[in-house]
């Protein structure tokens, strides 16, 4: 039988965001001559995936917003920024003559979920500062890999299966921060992180209106294990694998 199929690409933020991540990889010149040249040439190799929608990591209550966006930019009247969901994102949608791209995301505030950081103030934890240990060795190896790397060599190394297996490592080791009477990292792991990565799973197969869709999704690499993970055990999609394009 036949099944849609879907590309996940994990990223590095390329606008370096203070977005509430613990560890920010710092992407460098992106408008650099350079640097347009390897954007321009990973988003040519992702083009042989053609895909029939593209999807981002942005919030749907923006999407007609973005499509305002899209639209000015296919028309030349809008200049891109260095957001990836710009730099690459928008110019495959528009490599590949779409209409529209499709905004995914979710990440909203809940009273039940837990601040970690905040709760480490007040409690000395050594399995907190063991695994921010852990977070910082992996986050080195890495910002000195991408500083040293092209675009796509980069992608290619935040997309392997060994860097998310650590990145994986890294929240599991979080989930034991805590004790028996507050277990705040699990706690965190479950009602956050966990659910927000089930939401966009969910917002992704709601693209899905035929067998023959392939979908390529946009994301920060820090949620590849987890999205390629509930696509994979679905069943219901064949999951490509980025170094199959890039």
């Amino acid at each position: 039988m036949r099944k849609p199929s879907i590309l996940v690409l994990g990223t590095a933020h390329l606008s370096n965001p203070d977005n509430g991540d613990l560890f920010k990889i710092k992407t460098g010149d992106i408008f650099s001559e350079q640097k347009q040249l390897e954007i321009a040439g990973v988003v040519d190799s992702l083009r042989k995936f053609e895909p029939t929608k593209v999807a981002l990591e942005i919030l749907p209550e923006d999407s007609e917003y973005i499509n305002e966006t899209y639209n000015d930019f296919l028309l030349g009247k809008y200049e891109l920024t260095r957001n990836e969901y710009h730099q690459i994102g928008f110019r495959l949608a528009k490599e590949v003559n779409h209409k529209e791209v499709f905004c995914v995301d979710w990440n909203s505030s809940d009273p039940d979920i837990p601040d970690i950081e905040l709760w480490t103030k007040g409690h000395s934890s050594e399995k907190y500062k063991q695994t921010i240990k852990i977070g910082e060795k992996v986050f080195a190896k890495t910002q000195d890999f991408l500083n040293n790397h092209s675009i796509r060599d980069s992608l290619l190394y935040l997309n392997h299966k060994e860097f998310n297996n650590e990145n994986q490592r890294f929240y599991m080791n979080l989930a034991l921060v805590g004790d028996n009477s507050n277990p705040v990292g699990a706690v965190w792991t479950a009602k956050y992180w966990y659910y927000r990565n089930l939401i966009i799973y969910k917002n992704i197969v709601e693209l899905i209106e035929s067998d023959t869709e392939r979908i390529f999704v946009l994301y920060g690499v820090g949620h590849l294990h987890l999205l390629n993970q509930f696509l994979n055990e679905s069943g219901l999609f064949n999951v490509e694998k980025v170094e199959d394009y890039l």
